[in-house]
């Protein structure tokens, strides 16, 4: 269980807009108490997360202080604790530290226990309280490409990556009923670490940790449905992790890319008639479900989707969402 701590003041860049209304005086501002939200990682830079946050809570008339705390992973214990102080709201963590934050806060959600990661930390009654949202932004990006009943899903995945997001892909097919998940990673030491996590709530599933060798990623092709990216490759440069000859035609493919309205992979599997999806969908989903946790208030989605937008530097009709 993480203790209370006190909030460090050498915490290095911190970024505090002042998101009010802008009718307070200055004297009544001084004296008014201002909130915090945390950004827990290594390293933390701008991010949409914050972005589409900063604006969320600007619209719904919340005085918040938004603090970067870059944190190396012997640094997370500490960093929690100073979560649980009272003009603290809660963190976002980031990477690396997902994983490691599920088994540093006591009190987890359901999701959080199961995908064995933590993306929001809540203060709530001065205790400190972990949730994975990312689970049911996957959820939601899922249910955007596939069959609208669940009973017409495919039962056999292939995921690429083994972090954060992957544990929240593994969790939403696992209790989808999925008969087998192939997992990929260039690492494989760590994929093998993401099926060990799942063990016991995969013993009705054939869940694999496989080399990431092309050979091996055409034959579990040949047999799944459904492709999901949460490697990150093709999020910085215009490649993607599989070869266009390796994809079957009729594909089901979420790619988790957040910054591209369309990746090859998207590309080169909705040309062989596959239907694609982008992150950019589950992505606000999951930042919904989180500011709804901090405050306890329903996000605007108007809002964080023109937020990200203009992160992004893309027109808001380029940004993808649930439903579309």
């Amino acid at each position: 269980m993480i203790a209370s701590a006190p909030l460090d003041p050498a915490s290095p860049g911190p970024v505090r807009p002042r998101l009010g209304n802008g009718r307070e005086t200055a004297l009544q501002s001084r004296h008014r108490p201002v909130t915090r939200l945390l950004i827990i990682g290594y390293p933390v830079p701008a991010s949409p997360a914050e972005a589409v946050q900063r604006a969320a809570l600007q619209a719904a008339g919340r005085e918040v202080e938004i603090e970067r705390w870059e944190r190396k992973p012997h640094q997370l214990s500490e960093a929690l604790g100073a979560v649980v102080h009272p003009d603290v709201m809660g963190a976002m963590i980031g990477s690396p530290h997902k994983e490691k934050a599920a088994s540093l806060i006591g009190l987890l959600s359901d999701e959080a226990r199961a995908s064995g990661a933590v993306n929001v930390a809540v203060n709530q009654d001065g205790r400190l309280h972990g949730y994975n949202t990312d689970v049911a932004g996957v959820r939601a990006g899922l249910e955007s490409i596939l069959p609208e009943a669940t009973a017409r899903w495919p039962r056999q995945a292939v995921l690429l990556g083994a972090g954060g997001g992957a544990r929240a892909v593994v969790s939403v097919l696992l209790e989808s009923g999925f008969g087998r998940i192939a997992v990929f990673n260039r690492h494989l030491h760590r994929a093998e670490a993401v099926v060990a996590h799942f063990d016991r709530a995969a013993r009705e599933t054939d869940l694999r940790a496989l080399p990431w060798h092309e050979t091996i990623i055409e034959a579990e092709l040949s047999k799944a449905r459904l492709l999901v990216n949460a490697s990150g490759v093709g999020a910085d440069t215009d490649a993607s992790p599989i070869p266009a000859a390796l994809l079957p035609d009729e594909l089901y493919v979420l790619d988790l890319v957040l910054n591209r309205a369309e990746t090859p992979l998207m590309r080169e599997a909705a040309a062989r008639d596959g239907i694609v999806a982008n992150g950019q969908g589950s992505f606000l989903v999951a930042q919904a479900a989180a500011f709804e946790l901090w405050t306890g208030e329903e996000a605007r989605a108007d809002v964080m989707r023109t937020a990200l937008a203009s992160h992004l530097g893309m027109p808001e009709k380029a940004i993808a969402v649930v439903g579309d």
